[in-house]
């Protein structure tokens, strides 16, 4: 793959000898020398030293402004340069000087290395694998086994400590771009500040490359004949120069606070347009076409990206980008994600002003709603004939292929039209969108949820429960009961309007709106998730809040905002207000009041809404926030209109965007749109527009996920089938005394946990099953739950809140009269024998599990302290495993096993261990660094020699370090230069008084191991 491997002596040497240094400084400047040169009247020359070592410096010392800017200002080094002055001739001019060469990669220098060792505030950090691009930090993976639990959410976690200010190594994540978790049989990869949710996979059909490349003899590598893994293809696809390369340079965008790397479906669409636009039609214009990429998996994104390599594509002269879209709230958000990723943007306030932005050739980005250019038309002495504009039109299937294309057509006649959907494309729309190009690229509603970008949707059918249906509703959308003719069939408009009257009077909306308030509070209330409430009209919508409002049973209260459309703010739409009440206008009015404008109130009701506090729960809307509204924790949408095709998917979609807790997004249907969703999609008016494949994975019957509970509950019970006795607590609890099978019964009980919660809060489930096996599941979470508290406790765990998510809370608060979790969220100290035996009368229930419980207790102590002196806590580590595996293997019993890990934990608190001389008792500094010397020097110690003088020198090292530390010594290179010179003087000095020869390479030895000491001491 052409990457270069240093040995680590290559590396530190290229480093200048310091593990604080991430940048291999010689091997920059070696690539700035060679890749930059300047032209002075037709003459190349190349940059001074001064102006290498100052590009080098300036790299270097990014100031430090939180993980994710400092990375950002990195970027901008990396991708724009920086300008230094020359003098040539006595005339002196600002030249740049550029880190990588993006046009030509061969030009760069490729390497490898493992196990890179980084000083941080508490010690080093040793990454698996880094990739260096002419000396600078790339590419950081952490690579795991295949048979270890758990181990590509270990590996992400990794990254993520070490990204950390205090316990990790930001330092070498300012430079990275590109994160690697890998295992041969999965990959998943992120930027700097990546949350664990949003890791991606990577997709791409690359085995015969990467079989050639196994088939082939390279710097001496043997032929490898094996089966080709995840990791092969997911490295291969990642870490090949070239492309490594073109998505750093192209695919990156630091959206406000995040960083965003291209997922792989953003990647190959925006290079499928590339491939596209450089094609031309028979009028000689630029061809374009229809991406449809499923809503939810990064639409707005793809534009920017897009917007991105259009600029850098050097065979596109002066491109300019239009991005029209049909609502105000839409220009919005685009407009938004656009200055929130850096982006120049132009935003058009009216079809005047749309003209003069295009007018000006130095506006790269405008936005527009799609009305101002049947304003522009009206100027018709306007025309834009530029070849190499990109009309990139927002939910095309609105808008694209009606009378406002033309409208487009009249002002950029020659532009490249490219049209962005989120929702497939009906049966009618994709014989014409075959007139702009057909699809440069699908990704479909199918393939993001299988891998992972969007949540899959599970859909439950409530109609039933209300009792207008038994009078007037027969099946889903076919339920009205007197019979339609052919004509009134096929008119949707009409049925759905007759349907929606329904919807629209006071009992129906009393009798959806206490289900409602029975469901959410039971099952999603506390939760951190929100729900949205779509219905017909706005005098339904505020029938809706005002019931909400006026709920006195506190049991059943909800905190809701009822959101909609102000009057006459839409140009060419039906006006929703038309058929609303002097009432509705009269509560809209006395908003206005309170919030000044409409926009005011809209964005405190959206922010409040996203916030995890409960202060608005549930919104009310009609037909605003139903499309291009993005909230993560939006998780049950309560359909309570009937809604068809596009505007369908479009509504749906809101709750499936990913968010830590949530497992999937929740369609509850008081309609019967989808009616027992027993039928194909397209069987149903609603969606009988499109194609089935299409619709594949849509939503998901909730009766799916009920029906695994069985499944989910066996596998729980599966960890423990060499338990003879499922009874015995005590068996159960020492069968999983290993860590990774602990891991495998925790995560199989919150799996268990979250279908059961997902199956209370179904109606299907009390259908499903019957009262006794229901009482059962419910006790057997129980006692799950009870096991798990107990295990927890007895090997020293925290409790962890990745496995008590927010719903599995509100599940074992709501329905299981479990142990509150709370109970054990406290640390006991392990060295308060009072809160030990209070701890130990509560839980312990065996002499093994007290033991268990301390020897863990004290592990956890150890690990935590280990840094600081790592000699003394070492011993004691492996002195209770050794007690440990004694008593696993019978060689003691479980009295005699209590009794051993007792007498540690004296001999722990005392700072008491054999060996260590009386002066240091008490002085766990000093001992620290006698531990440092002796483990350097303790070959060379004879009986002869008595450890007290190792001891006094470790109390006359302590003394030194003491005497210099000051304020922020940890960050100040001069201060540990002196005290790393002092100590060494100190050594040299007492060689005699030791009556040992120390050697340079032992001294340097010793010098790093009382830094380290030093560093996790003062």
């Amino acid at each position: 793959m052409n990457w270069q491997y240093l040995s680590p002596t290559e590396v530190m040497n290229a480093r200048e000898g310091m593990y604080s240094n991430v940048v291999l400084d010689k091997i920059l400047a070696e690539q700035l020398s060679k890749i930059n040169s300047f032209d002075y009247k037709g003459e190349r020359y190349p940059f001074s030293t001064g102006s290498i070592q100052g590009a080098i410096n300036a790299l270097k010392n990014v100031p430090n402004e939180g993980l994710v800017q400092t990375n950002e200002r990195v970027y901008d080094l990396l991708t724009l340069g920086k300008s230094f002055n020359e003098t040539v001739q006595g005339d002196r001019k600002a030249y740049t000087i550029k880190y990588i060469d993006w046009e030509i990669p061969e030009n760069n220098s490729f390497h490898v290395c493992e196990e890179f060792e980084v000083e941080g505030m508490q010690g080093k950090r040793r990454p698996d694998v880094v990739l260096f691009v002419n000396g600078i930090p790339f590419v950081i993976i952490e690579n795991k086994r295949r048979d270890k639990n758990d181990s590509l959410n270990e590996a992400i976690s990794q990254h993520l400590r070490n990204q950390k200010e205090k316990e990790g190594i930001p330092k070498l994540f300012y430079y990275a771009q590109l994160l690697l978790a890998v295992q041969p049989n999965e990959v998943k990869f992120g930027a700097t500040g990546t949350p664990a949710k949003f890791w991606s996979i990577w997709k791409e059909e690359n085995e015969r490359e990467i079989t050639k490349l196994l088939n082939k003899k390279v710097n001496h590598t043997k032929v490898e004949d094996r089966l080709i893994t995840e990791q092969d293809k997911s490295i291969y696809a990642l870490c090949l120069p070239n492309r490594l390369l073109d998505i750093v340079y192209k695919y990156i965008v630091f959206d406000g606070p995040d960083k965003k790397i291209c997922r792989y479906q953003q990647f190959f669409a925006v290079q499928d347009t590339i491939a596209r636009v450089k094609q031309h039609n028979k009028n000689g214009n630029r061809e374009g076409g229809v991406i449809w990429h499923t809503t939810g998996s990064g639409k707005s994104l793809t534009m920017v990206m897009l917007s991105k390599a259009l600029a850098l594509e050097t065979s596109i002269e002066s491109p300019r980008v239009v991005i029209v879209t049909d609502r105000v709230s839409l220009d919005k958000q685009i407009y938004k994600t656009f200055v929130n990723c850096g982006k120049q943007v132009k935003k058009a306030k009216s079809g005047n002003d749309l003209v003069d932005l295009l007018k000006d050739k130095g506006n790269e980005i405008i936005t527009t709603i799609i009305d101002k250019f049947e304003i522009a038309t009206k100027r018709a002495s306007f025309k834009d004939e530029s070849q190499n504009i990109f009309v990139l039109v927002d939910e095309s299937h609105r808008s694209q292929y009606g009378s406002a294309h033309a409208n487009m057509k009249r002002i950029v006649p020659n532009a490249s039209y490219i049209g962005f959907t989120g929702t497939p494309l009906m049966k009618s729309q994709k014989s014409t969108s075959k007139k702009f190009g057909g699809f440069i690229h699908k990704y479909t509603i199918d393939q993001a949820v299988k891998d992972g970008a969007v949540l899959s949707l599970l859909y439950e059918g409530r109609s039933a429960k209300l009792s207008i249906n038994k009078k007037q509703i027969d099946k889903g959308f076919e339920r009205l009961a007197e019979p339609l003719s052919e004509d009134a069939r096929k008119d949707l408009k009409k049925k759905f309007a007759r349907i929606g009257k329904i919807y629209e009077s006071d009992h129906v909306i009393e009798e959806i709106a206490y289900d409602i308030s029975k469901h959410f509070v039971k099952n999603w209330q506390g939760s951190g998730l929100k729900a949205q409430l779509a219905v017909p009209k706005i005098d339904t919508a505020i029938k809706y809040q005002k019931y909400f409002e006026a709920q006195t049973n506190e049991d059943l209260k909800i905190n809701t905002r009822v959101v909609f459309t102000p009057p006459d703010s839409r140009q060419n739409n039906d006006d929703v207000w038309s058929e609303s009440t002097s009432e509705s206008r009269k509560y809209w009015e006395q908003l206005m009041q309170r919030y000044n404008n409409q926009e005011a109130y809209e964005s405190h009701v959206i922010e409040k809404f996203k916030e995890k506090d409960n202060e608005i729960e549930l919104i009310i809307v009609v037909s605003k926030l139903l499309t291009g509204f993005d909230a993560p924790r939006n998780t049950v949408l309560y359909l309570a209109k009937p809604l068809v095709a596009h505007n369908l998917l479009q509504a749906i979609a809101r709750v499936n965007r990913l968010f830590e807790g949530k497992e999937h997004g929740h369609i509850i249907d008081y309609v019967g749109i989808l009616g027992k969703l027993d039928e194909a999609l397209t069987e149903y008016s609603a969606l009988e527009d499109f194609d089935e494949e299409d619709l594949t994975n849509t939503v998901v019957d909730v009766k799916e996920e009920i029906r695994k509970l069985p499944v989910r509950h066996s596998e729980v019970w599966d960890i423990f089938k060499e338990v003879y006795n499922k009874n015995d607590l005590e068996a159960l609890e020492r069968h999983i005394s290993e860590k990774d099978l602990r891991d495998e019964f925790y995560d199989r009980v919150s799996a268990f946990a979250r279908v059961l919660q997902t199956a209370l809060a179904s109606d299907e489930f009390y259908a499903e099953f019957n009262t006794e096996q229901i009482g059962f599941y419910k006790s057997e979470l129980k006692k799950f739950q009870s096991l798990r508290l107990s295990v927890q406790f007895r090997y020293a765990e925290k409790v962890s809140y990745k496995e008590y998510e927010p719903r599995v809370r509100k599940l074992l608060d709501t329905y299981i009269d479990a142990e509150h979790v709370e109970l054990l969220t406290k640390d006991v100290n392990i060295f308060d024998k009072q809160k030990v035996e209070e701890a130990l009368e509560t839980y312990g229930k065996s002499p093994a599990s007290k033991a268990d419980f301390i020897a863990h207790q004290m592990k956890k102590v150890i690990t935590e302290n280990m840094e600081k002196d790592e000699a003394f806590y070492k011993k004691f580590s492996q002195l209770i495993e050794e007690t440990i595996q004694s008593f696993q293997e019978g060689r003691l019993s479980e009295k005699e096993y209590l009794e051993s890990i007792k007498n540690t934990r004296t001999d722990l608190a005392n700072g008491y261990q054999k060996g260590i001389p009386e002066n240091l008792q008490n002085r766990p500094r000093a001992r620290a660094f006698f531990g440092a010397l002796n483990e350097v020097l303790n070959k060379k110690l004879d009986k002869s020699v008595s450890k007290k003088r190792v001891a006094d020198a470790g109390l006359g090292i302590e003394n030194i370090v003491e005497g210099l530390i000051i304020t922020d010594w940890k960050k100040n290179v001069d201060i540990q230069n002196k005290m790393e010179n002092e100590i060494e003087d100190y050594l040299i000095s007492k060689r005699t008084q030791l009556g040992i020869e120390i050697s340079f390479d032992e001294i340097d030895a010793i010098l790093i191991k009382c830094l380290r000491v030093a560093k996790n001491n003062f």
